[in-house]
């Protein structure tokens, strides 16, 4: 196992075709890589109690949410996982709600994607490297789409009840 501090959790639920990010100011909070054959996490974020009656009904619904994690640092580029409710717990500032999750997309995905979409597109070489550069900067722009079509992709396997 490997434990890493989580710096931010955002919640991604599909709105008309596009995601609308929801983000969850937390208090604290830890991500575990169990490291085990079904490729498990478990995320601990503690939270303001206001949040309490959104985790319990995904939890009683057995439903699945949508989130983005951010390990260790704001610099990090965010883990896109699909979860369910484990445990709610009342704590004596706030709630702590652990979540077992599964890894969807991480940013060598993206980045295939920007790279196959310029291949697409008939770039090469520098003009290639050049596009390429650009729109690394503008990751988190692109990946709204892709999160778009993971949502999507998730929601009609029928493998997932997403909020």
């Amino acid at each position: 196992m490997k434990t890493f501090k989580l710096y931010s959790l955002c919640i991604l639920e599909g709105s008309e075709g596009s995601i609308k990010q929801r983000a969850v100011p937390l208090k604290d909070g830890l991500i575990i890589n169990m490291e085990n054959e079904e490729h498990t996490w478990h995320i601990d974020a503690v939270m303001e109690e206001s949040f309490k009656g959104y985790f319990e009904e995904i939890k009683q619904e057995s439903g699945h949410l949508l989130v983005d994690a951010i390990i260790t640092s704001k610099n990090n580029h965010p883990a896109t996982m699909v979860t369910n409710v484990v445990t709610i717990t009342d704590l004596s500032d706030g709630i702590s709600v652990l979540l077992e999750a599964k890894l969807v997309l991480q940013k060598d995905e993206v980045i295939e994607d920007v790279i196959e979409d310029l291949v697409e597109e008939g770039l090469s070489g520098e003009q290639l490297v050049q596009e390429f550069k650009s729109r690394k900067e503008n990751l988190a722009a692109h990946s709204e789409n892709t999160l778009a079509e993971v949502y999507a992709s998730l929601k009609e396997s029928g493998n997932y009840q997403l909020k």
